[in-house]
This record gives structure tokens, C-alpha cells and sequence, in this order.
């Protein structure tokens, strides 16, 4: 009996330190992605308003790839725009029609790329989904990986819920 509790004991100091480092290396991938260090390329629309993106992302830890790619792929449409790559995808330059619109709303969008959670509707995971987690891999030092993610990110929900915040001009409301 005294041996189980010591092995109870062992597995919850286990189970929260490993909880702790996965914590402690999520916060150093969140600091890595606010660089915004990505390259996208549309791979096609998948239906009206869904893009497939191919999103290149640099990261330190391979694991942590697949949620940096989607954070990097609403962040390109939003702010960067979608290299087309021919008629590939018919995305306008971006969403977001002020170069100084991150740093404008800035507390929305930090809010915005925080979470994680699905349920959430104030984040971008909402938008945004992985068909591939690792497409292409390449090392380029000795803990930095260029990471290539195959999502799909839906445009149209994604500019509804910038319309409704009035982080974007509909389309509608013209010039």
C-alpha cells in the first residue's frame, strides 16, 4: 500500500511538471510567432471563401508547429494578404486595409491569438483548420525548424467576424 501511494505520488509530480514544460514551451512558441516569421502559399479553394494555404513556419519545437501554422495563416490573410501563385486563389492583398491596423487594435487582436480553444469565439482557431500537419520539414540551426503546415482557413467567416467587430469596413459600405 505504501508502495502504490509513492507511486501515485511520483506520477502526479510527473504528469504536472510535464504539464508545466509543455506550458513553459507553448509561451516561448506564442513569443517566436508574434515575430510573424512565415511564408504562405495558396494551394487552392477548397469551396467559396475556404482557402487551402501552405503555411512555412520557423519554430523551435516541431511539435508546436501545427498551431503556429494556423496563427501564421490567419495572420497572412488578415494582415499580409495570399500569394496567389496564378489563378490559384482569387484573395484580394489582405483583409485589413491599414498597414497600422495591428498596432491600432492591437489589444483585440493579442486577445485574438491567444487562445487556442475551438469553443472560444474571440480567437482565431474558429477560422482555421490543419489538413497536413508536416508537409515539408528543413533544419536551419540547431533548434529552429522551417516547418511547411497544409490549412484551410475560411475567409468569409474570418472577414464576418472583423466586420462585426468593426475591425474591417464591410463590403458593402463601399469607399
Amino acid at each position: 500500500m505504501k508502495n502504490l501511494l509513492i507511486f501515485i505520488g511520483i506520477l502526479f509530480i510527473s504528469i504536472g511538471s510535464a504539464d508545466a514544460q509543455s506550458k513553459r514551451k507553448r509561451k516561448k512558441a506564442d513569443k517566436e510567432t508574434a515575430k510573424w516569421n512565415y511564408v504562405v502559399e495558396c494551394q487552392g479553394e477548397a469551396t467559396a471563401g475556404v482557402y487551402t494555404l501552405k503555411v512555412f513556419s520557423i519554430v523551435m519545437d516541431e511539435r508546436l508547429a501545427g498551431i503556429q501554422a494556423q496563427k501564421n495563416a490567419v495572420h497572412a490573410v488578415i494582415f499580409q494578404g495570399v500569394n496567389a501563385q496564378g489563378r490559384k486563389c482569387k484573395q484580394k492583398p489582405a483583409l485589413a486595409r491599414s498597414i497600422n491596423l495591428e498596432t491600432e487594435r492591437e489589444d483585440f487582436f493579442k486577445e485574438f491569438f491567444a487562445s487556442v480553444k475551438r469553443k472560444d469565439p474571440n480567437n482565431f482557431a474558429k477560422y482555421v483548420t490543419v489538413v497536413e500537419q508536416v508537409t515539408d520539414r528543413q533544419k536551419l540551426g540547431r533548434k529552429k525548424f522551417r516547418i511547411g503546415t497544409l490549412v484551410t482557413v475560411n475567409i468569409a467567416l474570418l472577414r464576418k467576424k472583423l466586420e462585426k467587430e468593426n475591425i474591417i469596413k464591410s463590403l458593402s459600405s463601399g469607399f
